[in-house]
């Protein structure tokens, strides 16, 4: 094997273009994506950067008849995300300020397939209740579901209880910046394989000279009708994020979700029954902020239901509380060992930076815990995270109360 690298410091190119909200020009969703690859990038990234083509020419036409979003719509197609995440990792520090006094969202938009099976998404709980709806209006490219809405296929297809699967955001993609470290509500949507069937992970020609227009054309996608409702779900999630009188976050879905995840840490900890009772470690303050944030939740989305919305300033205040609610899950300090990663409740694996955990800190302290040398040491470390997680929560919670 003959191995040709070149190491030289080059110049990079990000391209931004920005469609200015008519009512809150000064909040602002994104919808970013890469254009830079390995080889070819048939697939990774130019069957989604096709998509951020088409999603600005669909809002290029909405303008010409004369319409604007509420908010501001920044496009952005990212150089060099392949050697490190580096475009929009350069792009979001350098605007780091009103970023993160203003963004309301980013919808990532790498790869729009890696397989032909169903819908994946990954994005934080805020999302949920919002990809679930618009995914109800859009129809079905799956043979068997014609006429039948893709959050049918979907459900069908990849259930969890009563729900399609959403994942949880890890890393490996642009989107890591605005969400592990900044805080900004983030989403990403793909066509995907069947992983109860392909259990190798990516696809198979990722990253690899064969990853080609003719591989897509001729085997992933020919009909490209995944792509076009890949393209509308990203274009949905903007156009809604966008233009949306109130934010469709629902914070009841995250608090779901933190329940979910102090039960799979629960269920760590009781792995070590003699070292918990040895060492005094209680799951107790976390599981009392989940619950205070469970019942803020309710009460703000009960106050929301009664919201006046000709009242704007009454409208803008909700808003901002559910923009700033992903930014309370901030620790300015960092995760142990990795700082640049801030997301108390989500942070890439260790093991596997692709894929995504929840109450990290924790997590990662648990983690091998029998290993460790130093018991005692290793369970102090564990309290810490414990103590970290429930402050972030609790302070979470007391975003959501009536401004006084």
């Amino acid at each position: 094997m003959h191995i040709h690298s070149s190491n030289k410091v080059t110049r990079i190119y990000n391209v931004i273009g920005t469609l200015r909200g008519a009512t809150e020009p000064d909040r602002y969703v994104i919808l970013g994506g890469h254009r830079d690859s390995w080889v070819f990038g048939g697939i990774d990234p130019q069957s989604g950067a096709a998509v951020v083509h088409e999603i600005v020419r669909s809002f290029g036409k909405l303008k010409q008849n004369g319409w604007r979003p509420r908010r501001t719509i920044i496009f952005a197609s990212w150089d060099a995300e392949e050697f490190g995440l580096l475009g929009s990792t350069e792009w979001a520090e350098e605007n780091v300020k009103w970023l993160q006094e203003r963004a309301v969202a980013y919808i990532n938009a790498d790869s729009s397939v890696e397989g032909n099976y169903t819908l994946r998404v990954d994005c934080t709980p805020l999302m949920y209740s919002l990809v679930y709806n618009l995914t109800k209006e859009i129809p079905s490219p799956d043979e068997g579901f014609e006429g039948r809405s893709l959050y049918e296929s979907w459900l069908e297809k990849n259930p969890w209880k009563d729900l399609p699967w959403i994942n949880k955001l890890g890393s490996g993609n642009d989107f890591e910046v605005f969400f592990q470290r900044l805080g900004i509500a983030s989403g990403r949507a793909r066509y995907t394989k069947n992983w109860k069937v392909d259990k190798f992970s990516s696809y198979p020609v990722y990253h690899s000279v064969y990853d080609t227009y003719e591989i897509v054309k001729r085997f992933y996608d020919p009909t490209f009708k995944n792509h076009q409702a890949v393209a509308q779900v990203r274009g949905g999630l903007v156009f809604e994020l966008a233009d949306s009188l109130v934010l469709p976050f629902d914070c009841r879905d995250y608090a779901e979700a933190l329940k979910s995840y102090a039960r799979v840490i629960s269920n760590m900890t009781q792995n070590y029954p003699t070292e918990v009772e040895t060492y005094s470690v209680s799951l107790e303050p976390l599981l009392s902020a989940v619950k205070n944030f469970s019942e803020a939740a309710t009460d703000f989305h009960r106050r929301l239901q009664q919201l006046n919305t000709r009242n704007l300033l009454a409208v803008r205040s909700r808003n901002d509380q559910l923009m700033f609610l992903e930014r309370a899950f901030i620790d300015p300090l960092g995760l142990p060992g990795t700082p640049f990663y801030r997301h108390i409740i989500f942070a890439p694996n260790r093991h596997n930076k692709y894929a995504g955990v929840s109450f990290p800190g924790i997590y990662d302290a648990l983690f091998d815990i029998g290993s460790q040398t130093d018991q005692r040491k290793a369970w102090e470390e564990v309290k810490r995270q414990i103590s970290i997680a429930a402050y972030t929560v609790q302070a979470a919670a007391g975003t959501l109360r009536e401004p006084s």
